[in-house]
């Protein structure tokens, strides 16, 4: 028995000093990892995006982390490329600002074609390595169809690229190349945040490109990921554009003066949370549902001045909430339903306490909400719908519009007021819409 508990002892005591001895596992140590970068006093110095991406992949490298971004103005010559497991942050959005460097072009020399890792242009000399754009021509030119890529080396008047090109770009068609490229973009990453600090794409010297490749803040094929506190002004295209990504969260942030969309979820974005932001004086539309935004959860967003839409949903943009929104000064509606067909309306989707006013434009009759397409089963209740104007001002002359394949539309307990001079106006043909308690002015 001695023997047997001098053996027990001894096991006891090599375990405890196994686990005492043991290093910490890396992932639970380098996930704490914090670096700096910054013009002085950081951890990497510099002001541009080599020195925030040299921080990103420190702490990618380490696997996770946060890179804090210190107060300064940042020239961005191309994207600063997110990991996963990493938090982005600067220290306010009036303190760190991350500015796109001045717009630069050419014209095409030769034809840029599939599969080639190149294009000669006719005045190479405003490109560099490590340069982000974008290679389009009349035809190529929204959409999928543009190559977005960074210049590796420039040879004569040859930019080599690190990707190959993904259409056909001719002279005929006027194909050429710009520097338009996402500021902040994540590329098939995962548990990642980007919050206080603020993006300029500088619009005024740049092309526009929509927001399925780019955006100032850009996400593509990745999920878990959430942008905070962020403000995102005069970018040549959309705001905050996400595409294919799963459990999106756009939270508190302000997008404005962006030429094309504010806030943008597209092409199969799923699960998301948009609340407490503020889109406003963008060239489109201010909160867009592109393809298969479904399951979304609006809320307590503002929405005002934008050049056509507050909101605007289409092709199968299906489940989603919308709650406590106020939509206010758009162009054309404060809610737009785009015209698709059965198959791929806008449908199952829930209004509820949202505050959609004086929508419209002069010569341009407005409307709070507008059904198009041969949308259904859509459920407005409790919300507030106005036109606080008076005389040629009061644009949005209709409330809620239906219209001729749209069917099963419930109106409950929404309030009209002001100068609307319809309130509703349905002319479904499908005779399952149920209009009831219209509250007066």
């Amino acid at each position: 028995m001695k023997t047997l508990r001098v053996f027990l002892l001894v096991l006891t005591a090599s375990l405890v000093g196994a686990v005492i001895c043991a290093p910490q596992s890396d992932s639970g140590r380098e996930k704490t990892m914090t670096i700096t970068v910054g013009p002085a006093d950081a951890d990497v110095l510099g002001t541009d995006n080599v020195a925030i991406q040299k921080a990103i992949d420190r702490v990618a490298a380490a696997g996770g982390g946060t890179v804090i971004i210190k107060a300064g103005v940042y020239t961005l010559h191309n994207s600063v490329r997110l990991a996963s497991h990493l938090t982005l942050r600067g220290e306010g959005t009036d303190k760190t600002i991350l500015q796109k460097d001045p717009g630069v072009r050419s014209r095409l020399k030769l034809d840029a074609d599939y599969g080639e890792f190149q294009a000669t242009v006719a005045d190479a000399r405003p490109f560099a390595p490590g340069m982000g754009v974008t290679i389009v021509d009349k035809q190529q030119r929204s959409g999928w169809t543009p190559s977005v890529r960074t210049i590796v080396r420039v040879n004569g008047q040859t930019l080599y690229f690190d990707r190959f090109l993904q259409m056909d770009y001719s002279v005929e068609n006027a194909g050429e190349v710009f520097n338009t490229f996402p500021l902040i973009a994540g590329y098939e990453v995962e548990d990642v945040r980007v919050a206080d600090l603020l993006v300029d794409g500088n619009r005024a010297t740049s092309e526009v490109l929509d927001g399925c490749q780019t955006g100032g803040i850009y996400f593509f094929h990745s999920k878990d990921l959430t942008i905070r506190n962020c403000v995102v002004r005069d970018y040549p295209g959309d705001g905050i554009s996400t595409q294919f990504v799963e459990h999106p969260v756009v939270e508190n942030c302000e997008v404005y003066r962006n030429t094309n969309l504010g806030i943008h979820l597209g092409t199969g974005a799923l699960n998301g949370l948009v609340r407490f932001n503020r889109a406003h004086h963008n060239g489109e539309d201010g909160l867009y549902l592109c393809w298969r935004v479904q399951h979304a959860r609006y809320e307590e967003n503002q929405s005002w001045n934008n050049g056509q839409d507050g909101i605007s949903l289409g092709h199968k943009d299906t489940g989603n909430i919308f709650i406590k929104n106020a939509v206010t000064g758009n162009s054309r509606a404060g809610i737009y339903f785009r015209d698709e067909n059965e198959a791929n309306a806008a449908s199952d989707n829930t209004f509820s306490d949202n505050k959609i006013e004086d929508n419209g434009s002069l010569g341009a009759p407005g409307y709070g909400v507008r059904i198009e397409g041969a949308t259904d089963h859509l459920t407005f209740t409790s919300n507030i719908i106005g036109e606080s104007r008076s005389g040629a001002a009061a644009t949005q002359a209709v409330g809620i519009y239906i219209g001729p394949r749209a069917d099963y539309i419930t109106l409950d307990r929404n309030i009209f007021r002001g100068q609307i001079k319809q309130a509703v106006v349905d002319e479904s043909t499908g005779g399952n819409n149920q209009i009831q308690s219209l509250s007066g002015r």
